[in-house]
């Protein structure tokens, strides 16, 4: 198989291309660094599962649901990126594309997608709206309140035990990896 990879940049060019609800960009860009940093810890290629998270929800506005959501990017993605990667971003919806979570990089894109939202979320209920003053075990604690961040799968996010860490680890790797790219993201 031959691989297929923009650059960061490029990629975050054709989310702008598709994109243009800022929260769902920076959503993107989140996810994209929780991936780079889970992939850094695990030796696995932090530039390409970097971007599977940027281009994950690339189909996000055009989609009239989760019925149809990343089925449009797999078409939009098609030439511009390789087959695996297209695989493993179908895979995040994959109780309506069917398509196997059966590979660390498919696992760590559900869990990454959902932990973004638990901690963004943690950031923005701080005085300061910083991800630098959101501790782990702040997010712990949040984790465990049910009512907090309600649309936040913590099923999905405990997928990160299929990659071999913790819950707390797989949420200071989430933390650390959004922190890096707290400019972008306004946080």
């Amino acid at each position: 198989m031959v691989l297929i990879m923009p650059s960061r940049e490029e990629a975050i060019e054709l989310v702008h291309e598709h994109v243009k609800k800022e929260s769902n960009i920076k959503h993107m860009v989140a996810v994209g660094a929780i991936m780079r940093e889970v992939a850094a810890r695990s030796g696995e290629d932090a530039d390409r599962w970097e971007l599977a998270g940027i281009l994950h929800d690339i189909d996000l506005e055009m989609c009239s649901g989760m019925e149809d959501h990343t089925l449009r990017a797999r078409e939009l993605l098609a030439g511009k990126v390789d087959d695996e990667l297209i695989e493993v971003i179908m895979a995040h919806n994959h109780e309506a594309t069917g398509v196997p979570v059966d590979s660390r990089f498919k696992v760590a894109l559900i869990a990454s997608d959902a932990a973004s939202g638990l901690v963004i979320a943690c950031a923005l209920v701080m005085p300061s709206k910083k991800l630098a003053d959101v501790q782990v075990s702040s997010l712990r604690k949040k984790f465990g309140n049910k009512d907090f961040a309600k649309g936040v799968s913590r099923e999905r996010i405990m997928r990160c035990e299929e990659l071999g860490m913790s819950r707390d680890e797989f949420l200071e790797v989430a933390l650390e990896g959004l922190r890096k790219v707290s400019g972008e993201l306004g946080l």
